[in-house]
């Protein structure tokens, strides 16, 4: 079992950033390219609040993997929580906090409290290898989210110009 957190101040009013942050289908495009990160919505509700279902699928620790998470805590401009309901893990939940630090200002914070299962080998793999791709990988989304946020841009547009 792992935990991940990473937080990420963003001179941005917390509403521009929540409603940023509440499409997943952003924040897929804000992980390292040779993810292959996609996510596919399949429930919509409002503003992907509570019961909002999607496919996560991508290429992680070298191997193809794909699950279906669902939101099961959202709070405008405060929370968006969401677990895994199916797929390789024993668990997976994220949870992404938008603090309103003034104004122009917002600390986003992004959890995720993980288990691969798989016993004594899922523990191995993950201390080897996967935990440090999913900080690798939270770390770049934050400062993606970051630099398109406060240019405006979209991720495209950011990525774009790093390459």
């Amino acid at each position: 079992m792992s935990k991940v957190t990473r937080s990420v101040e963003i001179s941005a009013p917390v509403e521009q950033v929540f409603n940023y942050y509440a499409r997943p289908e952003h924040i897929a495009k804000t992980f390292p390219q040779e993810v292959k990160m996609k996510v596919v919505p399949i429930k919509i509700t409002e503003g992907f609040g509570l019961g909002t279902i999607f496919r996560i699928s991508g290429e992680f620790g070298g191997r193809q993997l794909e699950w279906d998470n669902e939101t099961v805590a959202y709070e405008k401009n405060k929370l968006i929580q969401t677990k895994a309901i199916n797929g390789p893990f024993k668990k997976n939940n994220i949870t992404v906090k938008f603090e309103e630090l003034g104004e122009k200002s917002t600390r986003l914070t992004f959890d995720v409290d993980y288990d691969l299962g798989y016993g004594v080998f899922g523990k191995a793999l993950d201390k080897m290898k996967i935990k440090k791709e999913v900080e690798m990988g939270l770390e770049r989304s934050c400062a993606t989210v970051k630099q398109s946020v406060e240019a405006g841009k979209s991720v495209e547009e950011i990525t774009a110009s790093a390459s």
